[in-house]
């Protein structure tokens, strides 16, 4: 089973997020630690990140949970995704046609 805790910066989402994985005994990431570093960069420098910008982030957690189910495991994992399509995104099945691919 894969859950993914989303909500606003400072809302509280890593915190339940690593108390639910240790409650269940499942993997837990931040999503913060797999932005790139150009978008790590950005955000120092109070930039707003982009749909664009947030592409290869979106990839990234999605390996990582395609990663997870693969193995057959359980995950958790927390972030913004504040929009709908990129929780669309994430919650699309591995190698659906409407899942930005990986490079």
């Amino acid at each position: 089973m894969i859950v993914i805790v989303a909500g606003v910066s400072g809302s509280g989402k890593s915190t339940v997020g690593a108390l639910l994985a240790g409650r269940f005994g499942w993997p837990f990431i931040d999503g913060d630690l797999l932005h790139p570093s150009a978008n790590i960069a950005k955000m120092r420098r109070g930039e707003p990140l982009t749909d664009e910008d947030r592409l290869p982030w979106l990839r990234a957690i999605g390996d990582y949970l395609d990663e997870q189910m693969a193995a057959g495991g359980s995950a958790l994992v927390a972030c913004s995704a504040l929009k709908r399509s990129y929780r669309e995104q994430l919650l699309r099945p591995p190698g659906s046609e409407d899942r930005v691919p990986a490079d």
